[in-house]
């Protein structure tokens, strides 16, 4: 029987979080994966995801309007796209918790344009990976909570 000491957390207090059983601290690391690029972050977390789902598999997250439970699973599907070299921004269209302007103050995408659809007060906007070059239309809406759902679109013309 393994104890807590013996997971393999690499000498990272985000895996150490993520392998405690503790909600109060896998909820924080979950979010601290979900808003970084930084290799030297997500490696070690990368390297121990199977680690990490099993010990996580059990624990109770709670959520109220949105389970944590799948901002777990975001979490690591952002993991598993880490490990296979492709560009976080992929992750977008799977998450509703994507703020353009906070993605824009981190340096992960530029805000190039803005579409008036009618469909929301807040026109759309038109968001390129600094990464990658990827554009994405970003809707934002509000229920109970703001969300934002990011659209694959084509690159702008000459671009």
């Amino acid at each position: 029987m393994s104890r807590p000491d013996d997971q393999p957390t690499g000498g990272s207090p985000l895996v150490a979080d993520l392998l405690s059983g503790d909600r109060d601290r896998i909820l924080p690391a979950v979010w601290a994966i979900v808003r970084t690029r930084d290799p030297e972050v997500l490696a070690p977390p990368a390297r121990a995801s199977a680690a990490i789902e099993a010990a996580t598999t059990d624990v109770e997250l709670g959520g109220a309007l949105a389970s944590n439970r799948w901002h777990l699973a975001h979490a690591l599907g952002r993991l598993r796209r880490f490990a296979a070299g492709e560009c976080l921004c992929g992750a977008y269209p799977d998450h509703q918790f994507y703020d353009p302007a906070k993605e824009v103050d981190r340096g992960h995408v530029t805000v190039v344009g803005t579409v008036d659809t009618g469909r929301q007060w807040v026109p759309d906007r038109i968001c390129e990976c600094r990464d990658c070059g990827t554009r994405f239309q970003v809707e934002q809406g509000e229920y109970h909570y703001p969300w934002w759902a990011w659209t694959e679109v084509a690159p702008a013309e000459g671009g």
